[in-house]
């Protein structure tokens, strides 16, 4: 079975009868010696040899059952999340093997029809498989010692198990049946992780439960965790949140959702910048720049720029809404300012001492005769915004924000209106509504519990961040949020590489954290801040890992197929699932090599033979002839018939492995309160983004937010019951104040 050109696996188990055999001899050598003509002792030593040898040829039988049935069926296995083999030098991937030559060969084997019967269930040991998946459901709703016992029988075996493997996953089983037996933990080591990872692989595969299963490693690991999740996916964020409070972080965990702003943290994604032209850039890098439109984006930057300058020269924090507000009504920012620089420059210089003076002169004459002319597009401005333009003029001042200001200003309305007609609908939607709170926060309002938090705050504090965008509701509020977040990493990334966390360590080292970066759909997100992200942030102790369908998304994103190509260049390793074009899959199979396979021909010949005397009338001949082919070690064929949960991966260069992704055993989890799983059951209805890819125990419990009730949750974590908690029915009208007071107590950690 080794030994020969070919492998021998696709044939009946024969060593089982010689293993019968065996026994037999065994047994009568043990019982019956002299049957054999063999005294005792001798016969108690034959009957350890024979038995020795039926156990021998009984594991290459069993050996050659397991693989054949492997072939038929999809394995899956659950594990409990604190189980999850945690450390510090590896990031674990699943259960899998190392591809190689070996198993690209017993893949073509069994594509010959003869050995069909060995590669595709027949209907009884479907009736078997389903069986025992039926048996373990019934074992999975309650607990008790007789369901114990059953469960461990319908378990016991692995492959081999009559009963075993029942869920259909969809895909081919041969692509990982071919390896089954010498599935081993694939791991991919921490210091790695720096060169980032993409994840590509089409909707409802196991994305997002793979993005739970790495970032449950990481918040074990005690890195920092940032996830970004354009969908809002209901089992992530309850993964996230349990797996906080399992590892003794949950107050150093950050819950933003904009579906959800009652129960969520706020975020300023422009308040925090290295530079002053960052929040322009963030601000209207979502608007459209193709054709006509990248005139209107120049003109709405150049704008925007030169409001968020003067109000940070005023000591103000800028937000959408204070941009919105400034940039659409110039008039209350262009004359603070404008009175802020003359009072300064009045202490530095003498000359302009007595500047209020003139601008009293000046409003007092403006519209009389002998008076400044106006210009037409001022006419109708107040007397003392009038003044102020004009003194700018006449003192000759440079401040190029003060002359920004001032041309502004002197826009006739409907002009101004038109040049910056796309930036003010834009702003309006990321200001409206309750959305507007969360992400343009109130600094000074006591009234609003809800944390405001920074990423240079998160990176000292440890913390974890969960940012649902709520993409499926509004993907221009969510787009522009998501872009303002990757910027702001950008910025503070700038800022980690240069001074680190303590930029006055008395050392004189530049301390790092390590900040495990998710982001889920990054389609969604990726804009031109993206591109530095990946490529440099590598040395700020950044560890992104991208997930998206196809690298046609990142095309359609950015617009131009050399830039998605920088893109995707720069990810290191590659985990593909189960994707729907050639093209998306021959990013990985483009990078593997080719391999020698064998093949057997079978000849058979038959010659008659002239009447020579010596009664020979006919020769035959059968021969198997070998003959060798190189063929790519992985097809893209095999991508695109992957079962669900299982890829194929290249990890520290090249290494190629096929994977096998657990599921997360999530039955009653004791760390997750009652009042997110309401939420969450509330975003399962609304969104339906989960990919299980099996039935499992629906652990989110039953609880509804309706329109018409909701749960009225009374917490009391000092009584220790943590989190647990108490219903009543309340109507639909105070779900609001239900969601905003107890959750936010139990999510944020009574902060």
């Amino acid at each position: 079975m080794s030994d020969g050109v070919m492998e021998g696996l696709l044939r009946p188990p024969v060593e089982a009868w010689s293993a019968g055999t065996a026994f037999g001899i065994a047994a009568v050598a043990a019982a019956a010696p002299w049957a054999l003509m063999m005294p005792h002792s001798l016969g108690a030593i034959t009957a350890v040899i024979a038995a020795g040898f039926g156990v021998k040829r009984t594991r290459e039988a069993y050996s050659v059952y397991g693989y054949q049935r492997g072939l038929k069926f999809t394995k899956m296995t659950r594990v409990a999340p604190h189980k999850l083999p945690v450390t510090r030098e590896h990031l674990y991937l699943g259960q899998g093997f190392e591809w190689t030559q070996q198993h690209t060969q017993r893949k073509l084997d069994t594509q010959a029809v003869k050995v069909r019967e060995y590669v595709r269930a027949t209907p009884m040991e479907m009736s078997l498989a389903k069986a025992g998946e039926r048996l373990r459901q019934w074992t999975d709703a309650k607990a008790g010692l007789t369901r114990q016992i059953v469960r461990r029988a319908v378990d016991v075996g692995g492959p081999a198990n009559p009963f075993a493997s029942g869920v259909d996953l969809g895909g081919s089983p041969i692509i990982h049946g071919v390896g089954v037996q010498n599935e081993k933990p694939v791991v991919l080591r921490q210091g790695s992780r720096n060169g980032h990872t993409l994840v590509l692989g089409t909707t409802r595969v196991g994305k997002t439960r793979l993005l739970e299963l790495l970032c449950t490693q990481d918040i074990h690991a005690g890195h920092v965790t940032i996830v970004i999740d354009p969908k809002g996916d209901a089992e992530l964020m309850l993964r996230m949140h349990a797996e906080a409070r399992r590892a003794g972080r949950e107050h150093n965990f950050y819950l933003f959702h904009l579906g959800y702003p009652e129960i969520s943290a706020r975020y300023n994604g422009i308040g925090n910048f290295s530079r002053i032209t960052e929040v322009a850039g963030r601000t209207t890098n979502a608007l459209p720049s193709s054709g006509n439109s990248a005139a209107f984006k120049e003109f709405s930057w150049r704008f925007t720029n030169i409001v968020a300058q003067a109000q940070v020269a005023l000591g103000r924090i800028p937000t959408y809404e204070t941009l919105l507000k400034d940039v659409t009504g110039i008039d209350p920012l262009f004359i603070d300012y404008a009175n802020m620089f003359f009072r300064e420059l009045a202490v530095r210089d003498t000359r302009f001492k007595h500047y209020q003076a003139r601008l009293d002169e000046l409003q007092n004459v403006i519209g009389t005769k002998g008076g400044p002319p106006v210009q037409r597009s001022l006419q109708d401005r107040a007397p003392e915004l009038v003044a102020m333009y004009l003194w700018i003029k006449e003192s000759g001042v440079t401040d190029k924000v003060l002359v920004g200001l001032a041309a502004a200003f002197s826009y006739e309305r409907s002009f101004y209106e038109k040049i910056i007609a796309s930036l003010g609908p834009f702003l309006e939607k990321l200001t409206s509504g309750a959305v507007g709170k969360l992400i343009s926060p109130d600094y000074f309002d006591p009234s609003d519990k809800r944390p405001i938090f920074d990423w240079m705050t998160v990176f000292r504090q440890g913390g974890i961040v969960y940012a649902g965008l709520d993409a499926l509701s509004d993907s221009v509020v969510s787009s522009a949020v998501g872009n303002s977040m990757l910027s702001d990493l950008v910025s503070v990334g700038g800022k980690l590489y240069k001074t680190g966390l303590d930029p006055h360590s008395t050392d004189g080292k530049v301390k790092l954290p390590k900040v495990c970066c998710h982001f889920d759909e990054v389609n969604e997100i990726a804009g031109p801040e993206f591109v530095p992200m990946v490529n440099k942030l590598g040395g700020s102790g950044f560890q992104i890992t991208a997930y998206t369908q196809s690298i046609f998304d990142i095309e359609a994103k950015v617009g131009d197929k050399a830039k998605a190509g920088q893109i995707l260049d720069n990810f290191n390793h590659l985990v593909m699932l189960r994707v729907r074009s050639e093209a998306t899959a021959s990013l990985l199979t483009n990078q593997v090599p080719q391999v020698n396979v064998t093949h057997l021909t079978p000849v058979s010949g038959v010659s008659d033979t002239a009447a020579t005397g010596n009664g020979v009338d006919f020769t035959s001949r059968n021969d198997d002839i070998a003959t060798t082919t190189k063929v790519p070690l992985i097809e893209p064929a095999d991508i695109l018939e992957l079962p669900q949960g299982q890829a194929f991966a290249l990890l520290e260069g090249n290494r190629r492995y096929k994977i096998r992704i657990p599921l997360a055993d999530t039955t009653d989890d004791p760390f997750i309160p009652k009042s997110l799983k309401a939420v969450a059951e509330d975003m399962k209805r609304r969104y339906r983004t989960s990919e299980t890819w099996a039935q499992e125990t629906d652990w989110l419990g039953t609880l509804h937010l309706g329109a018409e009730h909701a749960e009225l949750i009374n917490m009391d974590l000092a009584s220790g019951n943590d989190g647990q908690a108490e219903y009543t029915t309340i109507s639909g009208s105070q779900s609001s104040a239900l969601r905003s007071t107890a959750v936010v107590d139990t999510i944020m950690g009574h902060r």
